[in-house]
Parts: C-alpha cells; sequence; structure tokens
C-alpha cells in the first residue's frame, strides 16, 4: 500500500522503516479501501461473502482479499502471530450470501 498513499518510507541499512503514523496512515487508506470493496461485492449476483485483511508493519502494508469459505482462514488464528503487525480484518456480509 505504500507505493499507492503517500507516506515517509525511510532506508535503514537497506531495508525500508516506516513511522508507526505512518502505518496507521496506511491502515485507515486500507479501511477506507475496504468501504470502496464493499460497494462492488454489494453487487455481485449471486451475493458472495469478502474478507479484507489489512496489515501493517515498520516495512510495509498490504491489502489483501478473499472469497470467504468454510473452512478456510487466510489469517493466523492466533493473533499473538502478529506481534509486530497491526491487522484490521473486515467481513463483508451481503444479508442474502449465506
Amino acid at each position: 500500500m505504500e507505493d499507492f498513499v503517500s507516506v515517509e518510507v525511510a532506508t535503514v541499512d537497506d531495508a525500508p522503516v516506516i513511522s508507526e503514523e505512518d502505518q496507521q496512515t496506511l491502515l485507515l487508506h486500507g479501511v477506507a479501501f475496504a468501504l470502496e470493496v464493499s460497494k462492488c461485492v454489494y453487487t455481485l449476483d449471486p451475493p458472495s461473502r469478502v474478507r479484507c485483511i489489512l496489515g501493517a508493519n515498520e516495512t510495509n502494508a498490504t491489502f489483501r482479499f478473499h472469497q470467504i469459505r468454510p473452512g478456510e482462514n487466510w489469517n493466523m488464528s492466533d493473533l499473538d502471530g502478529y506481534r509486530f503487525d497491526k491487522l484490521v480484518v473486515i467481513d463483508i456480509e451481503p444479508a442474502d450470501s449465506r
């Protein structure tokens, strides 16, 4: 996401570094993008459930999304595995998608 949102990415020891404030900015942009994705999801025929996963840490930020299917989980169930990441998971579930 840092390639598309204007934040400062420093380079320290040949590695990117993003400040806490800019990580928050990236997550806010990700939430806004998820709202735009939800508009598209609500027009799907047939209706479908979609999960958006936003993640930010000191080196990058990502936005991923996928169709929610029974038995599939695209993020770790143990949230302690994300010790160095800020994570937002948004499920978009149209009323008649089940």
